[in-house]
Protein backbone atom coordinates (compact mmCIF):
# COMPACT_ATOMS: atom_id res chain seq x y z
CA UNK A 1 0.00 0.00 0.00
CA UNK A 2 0.94 3.45 -0.62
CA UNK A 3 -0.02 6.64 2.07
CA UNK A 4 -2.42 7.79 -0.50
CA UNK A 5 -3.21 11.02 0.72
CA UNK A 6 -1.48 11.17 3.81
CA UNK A 7 1.90 13.70 3.13
CA UNK A 8 3.58 13.49 6.10
CA UNK A 9 5.92 16.15 4.59
CA UNK A 10 2.68 18.81 4.88
CA UNK A 11 3.11 18.21 8.50
CA UNK A 12 4.11 21.21 10.17
CA UNK A 13 5.04 20.71 13.98
CA UNK A 14 5.59 17.38 15.77
CA UNK A 15 1.76 16.48 16.49
CA UNK A 16 0.71 16.89 13.15
CA UNK A 17 3.21 14.35 11.95
CA UNK A 18 2.18 12.06 14.79
CA UNK A 19 -1.44 12.46 14.54
CA UNK A 20 -0.58 11.33 10.44
CA UNK A 21 1.10 8.32 11.83
CA UNK A 22 -1.96 7.54 13.69
CA UNK A 23 -3.70 8.36 10.40
CA UNK A 24 -1.58 5.69 8.80
CA UNK A 25 -2.33 2.68 11.35
CA UNK A 26 -5.89 3.46 11.42
CA UNK A 27 -5.83 3.19 7.14
CA UNK A 28 -3.84 -0.23 7.94
CA UNK A 29 -6.35 -1.72 10.33
CA UNK A 30 -3.96 -3.34 11.94
CA UNK A 31 -3.88 -4.14 15.76
CA UNK A 32 -0.77 -3.33 17.68
CA UNK A 33 -0.29 -6.89 18.08
CA UNK A 34 -0.03 -7.24 14.59
CA UNK A 35 2.06 -4.17 13.72
CA UNK A 36 4.51 -5.95 16.48
CA UNK A 37 4.23 -9.16 14.14
CA UNK A 38 5.10 -7.64 10.71
CA UNK A 39 7.52 -5.47 12.23
CA UNK A 40 9.59 -8.64 13.56
CA UNK A 41 8.81 -10.48 10.15
CA UNK A 42 10.28 -7.71 8.33
CA UNK A 43 13.53 -7.79 10.90
CA UNK A 44 12.70 -4.77 12.99
CA UNK A 45 11.53 -4.43 16.28
CA UNK A 46 8.64 -2.57 16.78
CA UNK A 47 7.15 -3.54 20.73
CA UNK A 48 3.22 -3.15 20.76
CA UNK A 49 3.52 -0.62 23.86
CA UNK A 50 6.40 1.43 21.47
CA UNK A 51 3.92 1.66 18.62
CA UNK A 52 0.36 2.66 20.97
CA UNK A 53 3.35 5.20 23.27
CA UNK A 54 4.18 6.84 20.12
CA UNK A 55 0.94 7.33 19.09
CA UNK A 56 -0.11 8.88 22.64
CA UNK A 57 2.88 11.63 22.50
CA UNK A 58 2.90 15.01 20.28
CA UNK A 59 7.29 14.73 20.09
CA UNK A 60 8.88 12.78 17.41
CA UNK A 61 9.48 9.20 17.47
CA UNK A 62 13.12 7.89 16.87
CA UNK A 63 13.85 7.52 12.99
CA UNK A 64 14.59 3.29 13.63
CA UNK A 65 11.29 3.72 15.10
CA UNK A 66 9.66 5.31 12.50
CA UNK A 67 10.59 3.23 9.81
CA UNK A 68 9.81 0.39 11.35
CA UNK A 69 6.25 1.51 11.91
CA UNK A 70 5.72 2.72 8.54
CA UNK A 71 6.51 -0.29 7.09
CA UNK A 72 4.65 -2.41 9.39
CA UNK A 73 1.86 -0.78 8.43
CA UNK A 74 2.36 -2.01 4.92
CA UNK A 75 3.98 1.75 3.31
CA UNK A 76 7.18 0.60 2.52
CA UNK A 77 7.68 2.22 -0.49
CA UNK A 78 7.17 5.67 2.32
CA UNK A 79 9.38 5.15 4.58
CA UNK A 80 12.04 7.21 3.09
CA UNK A 81 9.32 10.29 2.76
CA UNK A 82 8.13 9.48 7.03
CA UNK A 83 11.87 9.69 7.83
CA UNK A 84 13.27 13.34 5.92
CA UNK A 85 9.20 14.76 7.05
CA UNK A 86 10.75 13.52 10.56
CA UNK A 87 14.47 15.21 10.10
CA UNK A 88 12.98 18.28 9.06
CA UNK A 89 10.49 18.53 12.11
CA UNK A 90 13.28 17.73 14.20
CA UNK A 91 16.08 20.64 12.63
CA UNK A 92 13.31 22.77 14.02
CA UNK A 93 11.79 23.70 10.04
CA UNK A 94 8.47 23.41 11.25
CA UNK A 95 7.01 25.20 8.34
CA UNK A 96 7.10 23.70 5.03
CA UNK A 97 7.59 26.02 2.42
CA UNK A 98 4.86 27.48 0.80
CA UNK A 99 3.81 25.97 -3.28
CA UNK A 100 3.26 29.29 -4.54
CA UNK A 101 3.69 32.99 -3.65
CA UNK A 102 0.82 34.88 -1.45
CA UNK A 103 -1.13 37.00 -4.37
CA UNK A 104 -1.08 40.59 -4.12
CA UNK A 105 -3.35 43.07 -2.52
CA UNK A 106 -6.34 43.77 -4.33
CA UNK A 107 -6.08 47.66 -4.66
CA UNK A 108 -2.55 46.36 -6.22
CA UNK A 109 -3.78 44.99 -9.18
CA UNK A 110 -7.10 47.19 -9.64
CA UNK A 111 -5.37 50.66 -9.15
CA UNK A 112 -1.51 50.97 -10.06
CA UNK A 113 0.25 53.85 -9.74
CA UNK A 114 1.54 54.12 -12.88
CA UNK A 115 1.15 52.75 -16.32
CA UNK A 116 3.97 50.18 -17.47
CA UNK A 117 5.38 47.41 -16.44
CA UNK A 118 6.13 47.01 -13.05
CA UNK A 119 9.23 47.29 -11.53
CA UNK A 120 11.11 45.73 -8.28
CA UNK A 121 10.87 48.12 -5.31
CA UNK A 122 14.80 48.17 -5.44
CA UNK A 123 14.97 50.18 -8.97
CA UNK A 124 12.35 52.48 -8.08
CA UNK A 125 14.25 55.21 -6.50
CA UNK A 126 18.06 55.11 -7.53
CA UNK A 127 20.22 56.04 -4.92
CA UNK A 128 24.06 57.18 -7.29
CA UNK A 129 25.32 58.54 -3.66
CA UNK A 130 24.43 55.93 -1.54
CA UNK A 131 26.05 53.49 -3.72
CA UNK A 132 29.01 55.32 -3.90
CA UNK A 133 29.04 55.11 0.16
CA UNK A 134 28.32 51.62 -0.28
CA UNK A 135 31.56 50.67 -2.58
CA UNK A 136 33.70 53.01 -0.17
CA UNK A 137 33.11 50.99 3.04
CA UNK A 138 33.99 47.61 0.72
CA UNK A 139 36.65 48.80 0.15
CA UNK A 140 37.35 49.95 3.50
CA UNK A 141 36.52 46.74 5.03
CA UNK A 142 38.20 44.47 2.24
CA UNK A 143 41.94 47.03 3.24
CA UNK A 144 40.78 45.85 6.91
CA UNK A 145 40.45 42.37 6.30
CA UNK A 146 43.83 42.10 4.48
CA UNK A 147 45.54 43.89 7.41
CA UNK A 148 44.14 41.70 10.38
CA UNK A 149 44.95 38.17 8.18
CA UNK A 150 48.55 39.27 7.96
CA UNK A 151 48.80 40.09 11.53
CA UNK A 152 47.05 36.57 11.81
CA UNK A 153 49.54 35.23 9.45
CA UNK A 154 52.43 36.80 11.87
CA UNK A 155 51.03 35.61 15.21
CA UNK A 156 51.31 32.17 13.45
CA UNK A 157 54.82 32.42 13.08
CA UNK A 158 55.83 34.02 16.06
CA UNK A 159 53.41 31.83 18.30
CA UNK A 160 53.46 27.92 17.69
CA UNK A 161 50.54 27.71 19.82
CA UNK A 162 48.12 29.96 17.70
CA UNK A 163 48.07 27.64 15.11
CA UNK A 164 46.95 24.84 17.10
CA UNK A 165 44.29 26.58 19.50
CA UNK A 166 42.61 27.64 16.17
CA UNK A 167 42.35 24.37 15.10
CA UNK A 168 40.27 23.60 18.48
CA UNK A 169 36.77 22.55 17.62
CA UNK A 170 34.57 26.06 18.02
CA UNK A 171 32.22 24.52 20.60
CA UNK A 172 28.59 24.74 20.41
CA UNK A 173 25.76 22.42 18.16
CA UNK A 174 28.15 20.08 16.05
CA UNK A 175 28.58 17.31 13.89
CA UNK A 176 31.16 14.11 14.64
CA UNK A 177 31.48 12.21 11.52
CA UNK A 178 34.12 9.03 10.84
CA UNK A 179 36.22 10.37 8.30
CA UNK A 180 36.06 7.25 5.78
CA UNK A 181 32.20 7.42 6.43
CA UNK A 182 31.42 11.32 6.45
CA UNK A 183 28.12 10.16 5.33
CA UNK A 184 26.97 9.30 9.56
CA UNK A 185 27.41 10.76 12.09
CA UNK A 186 27.84 9.69 15.82
CA UNK A 187 24.42 9.92 17.82
CA UNK A 188 22.26 7.57 19.84
CA UNK A 189 21.98 3.73 18.91
CA UNK A 190 21.93 -0.01 20.58
CA UNK A 191 24.71 -2.21 20.63
CA UNK A 192 23.86 -4.69 17.61
CA UNK A 193 25.70 -7.12 19.57
CA UNK A 194 22.99 -7.19 22.31
CA UNK A 195 25.38 -7.41 25.29
CA UNK A 196 24.23 -3.50 26.71
CA UNK A 197 20.58 -3.12 26.26
CA UNK A 198 21.19 0.85 26.76
CA UNK A 199 21.99 3.88 24.88
CA UNK A 200 25.15 3.91 23.55
CA UNK A 201 27.09 5.94 21.09
CA UNK A 202 27.05 4.95 17.07
CA UNK A 203 27.37 5.68 13.67
CA UNK A 204 24.25 6.70 11.89
CA UNK A 205 23.13 8.42 8.71
CA UNK A 206 23.28 12.25 9.43
CA UNK A 207 19.85 12.37 7.70
CA UNK A 208 18.88 10.25 11.42
CA UNK A 209 21.16 11.43 13.73
CA UNK A 210 18.67 14.23 15.37
CA UNK A 211 17.33 13.88 18.26
CA UNK A 212 19.52 14.17 20.26
CA UNK A 213 21.38 16.91 19.24
CA UNK A 214 25.55 16.78 19.78
CA UNK A 215 26.84 20.02 21.33
CA UNK A 216 30.82 20.39 22.59
CA UNK A 217 30.83 22.19 26.24
CA UNK A 218 34.95 23.63 26.49
CA UNK A 219 36.50 22.32 29.50
CA UNK A 220 39.88 23.85 28.76
CA UNK A 221 42.15 24.39 25.31
CA UNK A 222 41.32 21.30 23.48
CA UNK A 223 39.06 19.52 25.55
CA UNK A 224 35.45 19.42 25.66
CA UNK A 225 32.25 17.14 27.12
CA UNK A 226 30.62 15.81 24.34
CA UNK A 227 26.97 16.68 25.02
CA UNK A 228 23.76 14.93 23.91
CA UNK A 229 20.65 17.59 24.42
CA UNK A 230 17.08 15.22 23.97
CA UNK A 231 13.60 17.37 23.90
CA UNK A 232 12.16 14.66 26.16
CA UNK A 233 15.27 13.35 28.11
CA UNK A 234 16.84 16.37 28.08
CA UNK A 235 20.87 16.71 28.50
CA UNK A 236 23.75 14.39 29.75
CA UNK A 237 27.43 13.84 28.58
CA UNK A 238 28.99 11.04 27.25
CA UNK A 239 30.89 9.05 29.21
CA UNK A 240 32.62 6.06 28.79
CA UNK A 241 31.65 2.65 30.65
CA UNK A 242 34.25 1.13 32.73
CA UNK A 243 32.66 -2.06 33.54
CA UNK A 244 31.10 -5.13 31.82
CA UNK A 245 28.32 -5.67 29.93
CA UNK A 246 29.30 -2.57 27.71
CA UNK A 247 32.84 -2.28 29.02
CA UNK A 248 34.54 0.83 26.87
CA UNK A 249 31.43 1.96 25.14
CA UNK A 250 30.39 5.34 24.70
CA UNK A 251 26.79 6.00 26.96
CA UNK A 252 24.94 9.08 28.15
CA UNK A 253 24.60 10.06 31.72
CA UNK A 254 22.49 12.67 33.24
CA UNK A 255 24.17 16.42 33.15
CA UNK A 256 24.10 16.52 36.94
CA UNK A 257 26.38 13.31 36.63
CA UNK A 258 28.50 15.08 34.57
CA UNK A 259 32.07 16.34 36.18
CA UNK A 260 34.79 18.00 34.97
CA UNK A 261 36.79 16.41 37.18
CA UNK A 262 35.90 12.33 35.69
CA UNK A 263 38.44 11.86 33.40
CA UNK A 264 36.19 9.17 31.12
CA UNK A 265 33.59 12.31 30.55
CA UNK A 266 35.93 14.97 28.79
CA UNK A 267 37.96 14.55 25.86
CA UNK A 268 40.62 15.67 24.09
CA UNK A 269 40.23 16.66 20.59
CA UNK A 270 43.67 16.59 18.62
CA UNK A 271 44.40 17.92 14.90
CA UNK A 272 44.77 14.41 12.63
CA UNK A 273 46.05 15.38 9.02
CA UNK A 274 45.35 18.48 6.86
CA UNK A 275 42.21 18.28 7.06
CA UNK A 276 41.26 21.28 9.37
CA UNK A 277 38.44 19.55 10.82
CA UNK A 278 39.68 16.58 11.39
CA UNK A 279 40.55 15.04 14.84
CA UNK A 280 41.51 12.29 17.03
CA UNK A 281 39.25 12.02 20.14
CA UNK A 282 41.19 10.65 23.19
CA UNK A 283 39.76 10.73 27.05
CA UNK A 284 41.48 12.92 29.79
CA UNK A 285 44.38 11.25 31.50
CA UNK A 286 44.27 8.04 28.79
CA UNK A 287 46.47 7.11 26.19
CA UNK A 288 43.37 5.16 24.46
CA UNK A 289 41.08 6.97 21.40
CA UNK A 290 37.78 7.04 20.58
CA UNK A 291 37.27 4.36 17.39
CA UNK A 292 34.53 2.07 16.04
CA UNK A 293 34.10 -1.65 16.59
CA UNK A 294 35.90 -4.04 14.78
CA UNK A 295 36.66 -0.88 12.68
CA UNK A 296 33.62 -1.29 11.17
CA UNK A 297 31.97 1.17 8.60
CA UNK A 298 28.63 -0.20 9.02
CA UNK A 299 25.77 1.77 9.69
CA UNK A 300 24.85 1.48 13.87
CA UNK A 301 28.40 0.24 14.61
CA UNK A 302 29.42 1.09 18.05
CA UNK A 303 31.89 3.49 19.02
CA UNK A 304 33.93 2.91 21.78
CA UNK A 305 37.29 3.67 22.99
CA UNK A 306 40.77 1.50 22.32
CA UNK A 307 44.60 1.60 21.78
CA UNK A 308 45.64 4.41 19.59
CA UNK A 309 46.62 3.32 16.34
CA UNK A 310 46.66 6.19 14.08
CA UNK A 311 44.64 4.48 11.88
CA UNK A 312 41.49 5.99 9.95
CA UNK A 313 38.84 4.64 11.43
CA UNK A 314 39.84 7.07 15.57
CA UNK A 315 39.89 10.01 13.09
CA UNK A 316 36.76 12.39 13.50
CA UNK A 317 35.37 15.32 11.26
CA UNK A 318 34.36 17.93 13.60
CA UNK A 319 32.25 20.52 12.25
CA UNK A 320 29.91 23.25 13.92
CA UNK A 321 26.49 23.79 12.92
CA UNK A 322 23.63 26.77 12.52
CA UNK A 323 22.53 28.06 15.61
CA UNK A 324 25.33 28.53 17.77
Amino acid sequence: MTTGELRPDDASNPAEFVELLRQLKDRSGLTYRQLEQRAAAAGDVLARSTAADILRRSTLPRPEVVAAFVRACGAEDQVETWLRARHRLAAGQFAPPSPAADPPPVDAVTTPERAGPARPRWFARPAPLALLVVAALLVALSVGFWIERRDDERARATDPTASAAARFPSGGLSQIRPVRSPHLCLTEGRDRTGQYTKEIAVQRPCAEATPPDTSLEPVADGMYFIHWVHPVLGKGCLTIRDEDPGRDLLEPWNEEDCSADRPKQVFHFEPAGATPSAYRIRPDRSELCVGLRDDDSDVSDAALVEPCTGGPDQVWLVNALPGN
